[in-house]
């Protein structure tokens, strides 16, 4: 019988205009990560800009690693990254624009994972 690990899905929406808001998912995803949690981090409204190749380099909130850094860890660790699409597309915003290991998902998507999910968090 396979034992089924624990789900966080950590939801932002928020980007460089408010830098620990930002930055404090990754840090936290990041921690859950090694306490052997499945993490998901769901990027909506100006937080989709965080996906963004070379946005993350912009963001450093004081008393945390640079997100670029934090970006590294969270991808290393196994957490999985996904973007509202129609934030994104609001913001034109397209799949080339996008760091890899990044998934760009629905409304319904959004639901079924927060669903899915022991703990929801929302920054």
């Amino acid at each position: 019988m396979t034992e089924t690990r624990e789900k966080l899905v950590i939801i932002t929406t928020h980007a460089e205009e408010v830098q620990d808001k930002a930055t404090i998912p990754f840090a936290l995803g990041s921690a859950a990560l090694t306490l052997d949690k499945d993490v998901v981090i769901i990027l909506q409204s100006t937080a989709v800009h965080l996906a963004t190749k070379g946005y993350a380099e912009r963001v450093n909130a004081s008393g945390f690693p640079p997100l670029n850094e934090l970006l590294e860890i969270f991808f290393e660790s196994g957490g999985k990254l996904m973007v509202c699409s129609p934030c994104a597309q609001a913001r034109n915003i397209g799949p080339e624009d996008l760091i890899s290991n990044v998934d760009v998902i629905s409304g319904a998507a959004l639901v079924a994972e927060s669903m899915a999910a022991e703990t929801v968090l929302t920054y």
